[in-house]
């Protein structure tokens, strides 16, 4: 069953920012995201707000649909569970580990120091890990062809995204190989405080 729009005030806010972020950033000639985009060169420029705010921006439609259907299904199942303030933490840090390493990594790749990344595609992965993780002997159907348990998921998403990272690199993947990683072993201590 899915969660009510509504029921978390963080997940209402955190869907109803990040689709509003993306209108403004398209129709502004991508302005907005300019503005938050993950730039290690930015970031070590002093422009240190973008290691948060660049999962609140989608550049297309389709990353924009993923991102908020990931943000309703997993988070909206994961904060009557954990609570508002404890899941807002865990995706601060998430997001943060994965933009730090980002940076850094930034320092020893020409390519990845001038990139500038948007989107909760890493967002999307952590929720999705951190709710298989919850919920282990869960079902969930993808695309309606495959059912998958909590377990199996953990594996699938983060074999997806090692895939995508040999075909368009390490670098370029970073913040979702950092996600993924972080979200898979997340201390649970953290998410009982």
């Amino acid at each position: 069953m899915l969660p009510r729009i509504g029921a978390s005030k963080l997940i209402s806010t955190w869907l109803l920012v990040t689709f509003g972020a993306s209108l403004v950033s398209w129709f502004s000639g991508h302005w907005l995201a300019g503005w938050v985009a993950l730039s290690p060169s930015e970031v070590w420029s002093g422009q240190v707000w973008r290691l948060g705010t660049w999962i609140l921006v989608e550049a297309g439609p389709y990353g924009l649909m993923i991102t908020l259907v990931s943000i309703y299904k997993f988070g909206g199942e994961l904060a009557p569970r954990w609570g508002d303030r404890r899941l807002r933490r865990f995706i601060l840090h998430i997001a943060l580990a994965a933009g730090l390493v980002t940076v850094l990594g930034a320092l020893v790749s020409d390519h990845a120091w001038h990139m500038s990344r948007c989107g909760g595609m890493a967002v999307g992965d952590a929720l999705c890990i951190a709710w298989a993780r919850q919920y282990p002997t869960s079902e969930i159907r993808v695309w309606g062809l495959l059912a998958l348990s909590g377990t199996k998921l953990v594996w699938v998403t983060a074999g997806f995204t090692i895939m995508m990272a040999l075909a368009y690199g390490p670098f370029v993947m970073a913040p979702e190989l950092v996600a993924c990683l972080g979200a898979a072993y997340y201390p649970r201590a953290w998410l009982t405080r």
